[in-house]
């Protein structure tokens, strides 16, 4: 059995909770890992607690939980590994993180074991595992990693190395509805990208990259796994959804009840093509980026939940495998420790998003959609605790050098933002206290134990 949790008795007094639609003042009560009480007076408490905290007035939200990050590859461990990538997660206010696969394919008991393994010697923060890239020759390994607790299942629909076919992909989805889990969807159409490939032959500039990329073949990739799901009954997810287009079709393919959930990032809700101009390379990701028009299109969607969670996308690499030509240049940046501020300064300071939505699509939704919730994703009196002392008075610029992902640089360096976390408690101890690392490696539980079928 994969166990790994610490435990840590504390009081956490005045707090400030969001609850019904406004602030109230009281103070949690952590027993082991649970949160037991949640009350105004906590003196009663505080006499046989190990650790008090006082929380000044901030605010305390539910950790964070980060659905999609690449932090582990036994190959690419010069790009992230779990003791930077999770470091980087804590010191975001994130307390649980999903690797998704990044170039091992995660098919099999024994490559999930290697990830779990590595998580529980060096992670500071719960994790889960996303199996994949599942395909035709591999879905039939989807019962036996249900067994060992995967609920998310990767598919692609572009690229001849990564993706299903489409039958495959309606028989990935059936198995994974059989087991209680989620099909999660790199969705861009395979013919619609090569021929954008096509239309910039000859072209080496950084841009070519998102040029090729387009928004129709977002929108046409989610419509056909959209429908696919409704038509086998089971739960799909878009990942990284970057366009008005794409977001038009989830709206759609959800008003007519199909099961299913989007996330969006950071990175999809700041840049545009025109960014590329100052960043070259160091801003391709896939999928591309779009215009100034898809990024309020992303965040009106956000804000009237036809998106559902916020997730990292996290995919770091050292800068001489961005300083190269664009088609050899690496597709990923480094985002992990910048959601929660990101989301507070950019949605909540600026008015786009609500307290409340903030909270839901960094944390109670990510729960909802990995059935983590209400374990996980609350404050709640038999939940995990899994908590986070935001300073929202605290305004600071990122830098990279003050950062902890592995490599050194990061393309929100010097946008200010503010709402970093203060303490976070992981599993009812303390990781980060006062900004300041207290916690240990190996300090996070695999979440998949609670999720064996």
């Amino acid at each position: 059995m994969w166990i790994g949790c610490l435990v840590m008795r504390l009081v956490l007094r005045n707090a400030r909770l969001y609850v019904d639609g406004e602030f109230i003042e009281a103070s949690i009560v952590v027993d082991g890992s649970t949160i037991t009480a949640i009350v105004k007076d906590p003196d009663k408490y505080i006499g046989s607690a190990d650790k008090v905290i006082d929380a000044h007035g901030l605010p305390v939200v539910p950790g964070g939980i980060d659905i999609h990050a690449h932090i582990y590859d036994p190959d690419y461990t010069h790009h992230e590994d779990w003791r930077s990538g999770s470091l980087a997660a804590a010191y975001g206010g994130l307390t649980t993180v999903f690797d998704m696969p990044l170039r091992m394919f995660v098919d099999s008991v024994d490559k999930l074991r290697l990830k779990v393994e590595a998580g529980l010697r060096d992670s500071y923060v719960n994790f889960g595992v996303h199996a994949g890239m599942m395909r035709d020759d591999n879905l039939d390994s989807i019962p036996s990693l249900a067994r060992e607790g995967v609920v998310g299942y990767k598919v692609f629909t572009v690229g001849r190395e990564w993706m299903a076919s489409d039958h495959g992909i309606l028989r990935i989805m059936e198995l994974v509805r059989d087991h209680d889990g989620v099909v999660m969807v790199h969705a861009e159409d395979h013919a619609l990208i090569d021929y954008g490939l096509e239309n910039v032959r000859g072209r080496s500039d950084p841009l070519a990259h998102h040029d090729a990329r387009s928004d129709f073949a977002e929108a046409l990739a989610v419509a056909k796994v959209g429908y696919y799901a409704a038509s086998t009954l089971s739960h799909v997810h878009i990942v990284h959804l970057t366009s008005m287009l794409g977001a038009y079709m989830v709206e759609n393919l959800w008003l007519t009840g199909t099961m299913i959930t989007a996330e969006t990032c950071p990175q999809y809700l700041y840049f545009t093509r025109d960014d590329v101009s100052r960043w070259g390379n160091y801003l391709k990701i896939t999928p591309s980026l779009k215009t100034r028009e898809d990024v309020e299109a992303l965040w009106d969607a956000l804000a009237r939940g036809v998106i559902d969670a916020v997730a990292s996308d996290h995919a770091p690499a050292p800068r001489e495998e961005k300083e190269v030509g664009v088609w050899e240049a690496w597709g990923g940046i480094p985002v992990i420790e910048l959601i929660i501020p990101f989301m507070y300064t950019f949605g909540v300071r600026q008015g786009r998003i609500g307290f409340d939505r903030f909270v839901e699509v960094v944390s109670t939704n990510p729960a909802r959609i990995m059935r983590l919730y209400p374990r996980k994703g609350v404050i709640a009196v038999g939940s995990d605790a899994d908590l986070v002392v935001l300073d929202v008075n605290l305004c600071k610029k990122a830098k990279a050098d003050q950062l902890h992902h592995k490599v050194n640089w990061t393309p929100f360096e010097g946008v200010e933002m503010c709402g970093w976390p203060r303490h976070v408690i992981v599993n009812g101890e303390l990781v980060i206290e006062d900004m300041e690392l207290v916690g240990k490696p190996g300090m996070g539980c695999y979440v998949g134990e609670y999720l064996k079928k």
